[in-house]
């Protein structure tokens, strides 16, 4: 909720005030997808009903995230496998199955959720430098994701990154989920452009 304050004209004050209330009483009903309460099986063994749809005062954890996300009916049957890579930080690793198997992983630390995905080895870009100036001008394209540059078995790879609140909702998880997975196959065709042109 939000304190709005603003000035009308006296004589329109009632038809203002009745629409305002209405617009509350709607808002704060809220859609069924957010008001429909949530099982959360992370919480049942202590009796806490937590819904995982609201935003949170616990932070996540990559188990708590993948836990809900199975039990959650907000994700689509068979749109996704869920699986924990062990190692120094659990990572979870979501593979999208409407993105021709995309994986995408997830991992918590501090006040952030990171989602990312690994696109190609920088070695193959035609012109990386010139392609690397091109990504940056190119974030006006692929909204809500950053690119980076990461070093994964002592080879440099082009990534693509969202991050949110550890305290975020479940919804906006999958929603981050979907977002990168659909900013992949843009920043794929974008590297495509980028080589014709290049040619």
């Amino acid at each position: 909720m939000i304190k709005l304050e603003f000035w009308v004209p006296d004589a329109a004050k009632d038809d203002v005030k009745a629409a305002v209330h209405a617009i509350v009483t709607d808002s704060t009903r809220g859609p069924e997808i957010v008001r429909r309460p949530r099982r959360n099986p992370v919480n049942e063994a202590s009796g806490e009903n937590h819904p995982m749809d609201a935003v949170i005062e616990t932070s996540w954890t990559v188990p708590t995230i993948k836990t809900a996300l199975e039990a959650s009916d907000l994700v689509r049957d068979g749109e996704m496998t869920l699986r924990v890579v062990e190692g120094a930080e659990p990572v979870l690793l979501a593979t999208m199955h409407e993105y021709g198997d995309l994986p995408i992983y997830l991992s918590v630390g501090g006040s952030q959720i990171v989602c990312s995905v690994l696109l190609w080895p920088v070695s193959e870009q035609k012109d990386a430098a010139r392609f690397n100036e091109f990504l940056l001008k190119a974030q006006r394209i692929i909204p809500l994701s950053n690119f980076a540059i990461t070093a994964v078995d002592n080879q440099e790879i082009y990534e693509l990154m969202g991050e949110l609140s550890c305290k975020t909702t479940l919804q906006t998880i999958l929603i981050e989920l979907r977002t990168l997975a659909e900013n992949a196959i843009d920043a794929t065709e974008l590297r495509d452009t980028f080589g014709a042109e290049a040619a």
